[in-house]
């Protein structure tokens, strides 16, 4: 790991050459020769999915050369692309410990088509490389089925046998085997699963094999041989660098007259990202007027303000520079197709969706809650809640007769808070920061002149603040009773950005029978094909034991089980078991 220290070196002595996420070619020449590129592999549910069906999905990334886990990257990108370059969704995955996960739930404007899933980091970028998958999509709600009819009988693509069912040899020498009891189960019937082998990072699917050809999905193992067949991108002039420390916002000011010809470096900029966990940054503009602000904790609220600080704050406008992108010009789509001898299928496919999603409002998936983030200052504050004192009409009566640390300063043009400083602080005649449910607000006057019964509490911190280059006289941190002070901030200067939101952690309902907490849902239709989808299967013991219940879906369902050993070792298993309609002896 000795590549860190030199990256983040790099990073602080060479802002102001950041853009779009990316160095000078001849300065992160460094940074490519001593940090390990990356490569990332996607293991996803089904290659074959229908409108109302969700795709799951778990990204592993990992260090090109060794196959382990890479803890460089700290965001990933996955979308899915349609034959036309036409983009169907864009995910920005959080990475931990070189694993992230999300899914996709197939909507009914999805046409049907062949369409590619594209995984990649910024960082791998530097070589033009990036996981692609084939993914086929059936929307059957859809007139037009064109773009995957076959031309002819000639071209069906299905499967003659006594089951339909095209099943793959189960490995015996994997580094993990899958131990099931039996390979014959009811309908509704709870099936013990057992992993066993070597520690590792994994992701487990169980669902129903279909009964045509599918694209093939690559595996672990074929995906280790396909990436070092990797064209090198030997056209780039500059140098993207890893996210390493979460999500990267980067761009630049721009005088709002061509007239004027003002500084462009050292002005500072404020980021904030209000809510209960606000996220407060101030950056730095190089001779560029370019910028960039590392977000290194989870947030869940996508509306953003911007605004550069000082009093020429209105002769700026903010532009900031687009997510990164993959350039993906070659692909090459799969040609899955339908025809008409497939009808009665697609229609029962078609028929056990529409009934799963009517009752998912009684099986719904939950989201993993954030973290509680703690404010941005360390030092504890002064807390004044108000309830707790006789309220008074104005803000500055509240400031006059409550506050003990602050007063309201006032001249000819405008109101400012200032905070009283501890007896021997640096006077720096700087002004203070005030933040309002989480937005940093400059005209004090929004605040001052704001009705005092809607304000809940004010915080005040005497201390000089330094936060990066920029220092503060104190901080006065008010919180109103509906959280909503950002909505009245519609200054010129104020750049509402809207985020995109990294897929958030979720816990994936596990359907069970037998006891009576699930005695409810005994009574409601059960139609899954998809029985199963664990994206964090740690196997740190020789063993771990698994359950899930079968579905009242008769038929042959594959477990599927993909990841990395901690070695590196890829490791891809299937298993097959058979749920009958008829009761089992």
């Amino acid at each position: 790991m000795k590549y860190l220290p030199v990256l983040l070196f790099s990073l602080c002595l060479l802002p102001c050459s950041l853009n779009a996420q990316a160095l000078d070619l001849s300065k992160g020449t460094e940074l490519l020769e001593e940090i390990p590129q990356e490569k990332i592999f996607v293991h996803y549910n089904s290659s074959l999915l229908f409108s109302g069906e969700y795709m799951y999905y778990k990204l592993y990334n990992l260090q090109a050369e060794t196959d382990q886990l890479s803890k460089t990257s700290k965001v990933a990108y996955i979308e899915l692309l349609g034959e036309g370059g036409n983009t169907i969704f864009k995910h920005k995955i959080l990475l931990k410990n070189g694993v992230g996960q999300g899914d996709f739930f197939i909507p009914t404007n999805v046409p049907s088509g062949n369409y590619k899933l594209l995984g990649y980091t910024n960082w791998m970028r530097n070589e033009g490389t990036f996981f692609a998958g084939d993914v086929a999509v059936i929307n059957p709600y859809l007139g037009d089925q064109s773009a995957i009819s076959a031309d002819s009988e000639e071209d069906s693509l299905l499967i003659e046998g006594n089951s339909g069912v095209i099943r793959l040899k189960e490995t015996s020498d994997a580094p993990v085997k899958i131990i099931v009891e039996n390979d014959l189960f009811g309908k509704r019937e709870k099936v013990n699963l057992k992993l066993e082998g070597a520690p590792g990072n994994y992701s487990l699917s169980i669902r129903k094999t279909d009964s045509i050809n599918i694209p093939k999905k690559f595996t672990s193992e074929d995906f280790t041989q396909l990436f070092k067949n990797k064209n090198q991108n030997s056209s780039k002039d500059s140098v993207f660098v890893p996210e390493m420390r979460g999500n990267l916002i980067s761009g630049r000011i721009v005088p709002q007259t061509s007239d004027a010809k003002p500084k462009l470096a050292g002005n500072k900029l404020a980021f904030s990202l209000p809510g209960e966990d606000y996220i407060f940054k101030v950056a730095t503009t190089n001779n560029e007027g370019k910028f960039y602000i590392n977000l290194d904790d989870r947030y869940d609220t996508s509306g953003a303000l911007m605004q550069v600080l000082g009093e020429d704050a209105e002769n700026w406008t903010i532009q900031l520079d687009p997510l990164p992108n993959i350039n993906a010009p070659d692909l090459e789509f799969g040609k899955f197709h339908i025809t008409p001898e497939m009808e009665e299928w697609i229609l029962d496919r078609s028929v056990q969706n529409q009934i799963e999603n009517a009752y998912y409002s009684v099986k719904p998936d939950t989201l993993k809650a954030l973290e509680k983030k703690e404010p941005f200052y360390v030092r504890q504050p002064t807390v004044y809640d108000l309830d707790a004192y006789t309220r008074f009409e104005t803000i500055k009566e509240t400031f006059v007769e409550i506050i003990r640390f602050a007063w309201i300063a006032t001249n000819k043009e405008e109101s400012r808070i200032v905070v009283r400083q501890p007896q021997g602080a640096t006077n720096y005649n700087l002004p203070t920061l005030l933040i309002v449910d989480g937005a940093m607000v400059q005209d004090h006057d929004l605040l001052i002149t704001y009705p005092a019964k809607y304000v809940k509490s004010i915080n005040i911190l005497r201390d000089n603040i330094f936060y990066g280059s920029h220092i503060f006289a104190g901080i006065v941190d008010v919180k109103t009773i509906e959280g909503n002070f950002d909505e009245i901030l519609n200054q010129d200067y104020i750049k509402k950005v809207d985020l995109k939101l990294p897929e958030p952690t979720k816990y994936y309902f596990k359907q069970t029978y037998g006891n009576q907490s699930a005695e409810q849902l005994s009574r409601i239709p059960d139609r899954r094909t998809q029985l199963f989808w664990a994206p964090s299967v740690e196997l740190d013991l020789p063993a771990e034991d698994l359950e899930f219940y079968t579905s009242d879906v008769p038929g042959t369902f594959e477990v599927h089980l993909e990841g990395f050993t901690s070695t590196g070792k890829p490791v891809s298993v299937k298993k097959y078991i058979e749920v009958t309609a008829g009761e089992v002896r």
